[in-house]
């Protein structure tokens, strides 16, 4: 490792992540008296154990499986023959925090109230990990995503929590990390490592270090209790950085070479994403490129994981659920990175149930949600969901063909602003400052703008959402508009209620930034 930069160092006390944790007092009483949810503990031998992973910002139309020209996810393709498939799934945001925390309760972002400038995920809500916990389960969760930690209280209901930054791991992890970026000046990671400007929560890209720790806590905690593990990977966020052989297999010889200086820094991507800047068709070529070649990796990595656990006999029982809480823009729309817009290509994402013999296999264009994930994993495990729980998902095991689905905004994410404005001093932030919502009923999707700048689609006959149709269709839009502002009034509003903001401390946001997290304005607050 002569080559490794020596940046590291201890993280502050406050920012060191306990690899083992009781989330909750409630669930220290399940442990230790036997107590669940339900039925008793000794039921739980019966349940199934439960795999959820979790491909951060991978959009469901760059995989192969889903029709992608390109072979991203040749083993995912194979993988899903005895799979359940879903090829309309939409999330329910555009970004980590309040994707994670509606998959987590089975809300929508308007109901839980995580969101940027309120990332902690509240007390009051029952996670899935919490309920399965009082179940009997034993639960594990690895995310290369910092937000999806204890310091942000997305960890309730997990016993052991486990990241690439953790001690054990840390050196290796910025090794591969090290290994993939130290020839590619594409973005700001490399010269960040090499100046010693960075710091420990850019160890993302390390996904192959899941498997090591889950495989490990199996053994360790082979008690005959069924397990719930939750596994969050960060190879197709920015900055993006394949290693060559995958970029070999997306691009010529000589694009791979152009893929490693093509400008995504930040200020360059978020002047395109505000009409700015402009890329150039090859630039934005490659640059898709790339991310294909992400998902490529990602692929591989989960085929080891499956092997892995396979060999080890702890695929028995086991249900597979593969998703993702977000995609990403890639040149659509003129935008880059998952911040300031709802279209498909940043809310459509894959949903894949895998447990052959208890879930039959095939494809549903029954249009779902990812935070449908919550009852389905009740549903299976034959426990009762939270008596006061109210919630618009559903099972995906009872899809429906006449659903109507919402993916939401919540608020303005401001922090680019400046670092634009600086650039471009003629920059007019008005127009991005808005809230969203994307409504879909039938072949129809709107998406309402708190500006007013309202955009109606037809997504079967217009799959890439290029013709606004709000003009040529005003009754329907007038109709779905109605059925928007009925449903948004069901929804149980839930603004933020615990005064605790995690480990938001200065420190900590540097971390966010560093990694492409940037700080949000914290004074936004949800429409009512």
């Amino acid at each position: 490792m002569n080559d490794l930069p020596h940046f590291i160092s201890p993280p502050p006390p406050h920012l060191r992540l306990p690899r083992t944790l009781l989330a909750t007092g409630l669930i220290g009483l399940a442990l230790s008296s036997g107590a669940c949810s339900g039925s008793g503990e000794g039921d739980t031998a019966d349940r199934p154990n439960i795999l959820w992973v979790v491909w951060d910002t991978a959009r469901a139309d760059r995989m192969s499986l889903y029709g992608h020209g390109r072979s991203t996810t040749p083993y995912l393709e194979e993988w899903a023959k005895d799979a359940l498939v879903f090829d309309n799934c939409v999330s329910t945001a555009a970004s980590t925090v309040p994707s994670h925390a509606s998959m987590f309760t089975g809300k929508l972002p308007s109901e839980h109230g995580t969101r940027f400038g309120h990332r902690w995920l509240d007390d009051h809500h029952e996670t899935i990990a919490e309920v399965l916990s009082q179940a009997g389960y034993r639960t594990y969760l690895w995310a290369a995503n910092p937000h999806i930690s204890e310091v942000e209280n997305f960890t309730q209901g997990f016993q052991v929590e486990e990241h690439p930054w953790d001690p054990e791991v840390r050196e290796r992890a910025l090794q591969i990390v090290w290994n993939k970026v130290k020839d590619d000046s594409s973005t700001e990671l490399a010269q960040n490592l090499k100046s010693g400007r960075g710091n420990e929560w850019m160890i993302k890209a390390a996904g192959q270090l899941a498997e090591e720790g889950l495989v490990r806590w199996l053994k360790q905690q082979d008690d005959g209790k069924p397990y719930f593990a939750f596994v969050n990977y960060m190879e197709a966020h920015r900055p993006m950085i394949p290693p060559r052989r995958y970029r070999k297999r997306m691009m010529s010889p000589e694009d791979v070479e152009a893929s490693k200086v093509v400008d995504r820094s930040w200020t360059p991507m978020w002047a395109f994403t505000f009409g700015l800047h402009d890329y150039t068709e090859k630039e934005l070529e490659i640059m898709a490129a790339t991310y294909d070649a992400t998902l490529a990796e990602l692929d591989d990595i989960f085929k080891s994981l499956i092997s892995s656990l396979d060999k080890a006999g702890q695929l028995e029982n086991t249900i597979v659920i593969l998703t993702a809480d977000h995609g990403e823009q890639l040149g659509e729309h003129h935008q880059m990175d998952h911040q300031f817009s709802l279209y498909n290509s940043l809310i459509r994402v894959p949903m894949i149930l895998h447990m052959p013999g208890r879930i039959g296999a095939g494809r549903s264009s029954a249009p779902v949600s990812n935070l449908d994930i919550y009852p389905t994993l009740l549903e299976l495990a034959d426990i009762p969901p939270p008596s006061d729980l109210e919630s618009k998902a559903v099972s995906l095991l009872e899809a429906r063909t006449d659903r109507v689905l919402l993916a939401e905004l919540p608020v303005t994410f401001t922090e680019p602003f400046p670092m634009v404005k600086k650039a471009y001093p003629e920059f007019d932030v008005n127009q991005w400052s808005r809230r969203l919502r994307a409504f879909q009923s039938g072949n129809h999707k709107l998406i309402w703008s708190s500006k007013g700048s309202h955009e109606l689609y037809d997504i079967e006959a217009d799959p890439g959402e290029n013709t606004n149709l709000i003009e040529q269709e005003p009754e329907l839009a007038a109709r779905m508009l109605e059925e928007l502002q009925a449903y948004v009034a069901e929804l149980q509003k839930a603004g933020p209620t615990d005064t605790h903001q995690g480990g938001q401390s200065p420190e900590y946001l540097e971390m966010l930034k560093a990694l492409g997290y940037v700080a949000e304005d914290e004074e936004s607050t949800p429409d009512k």
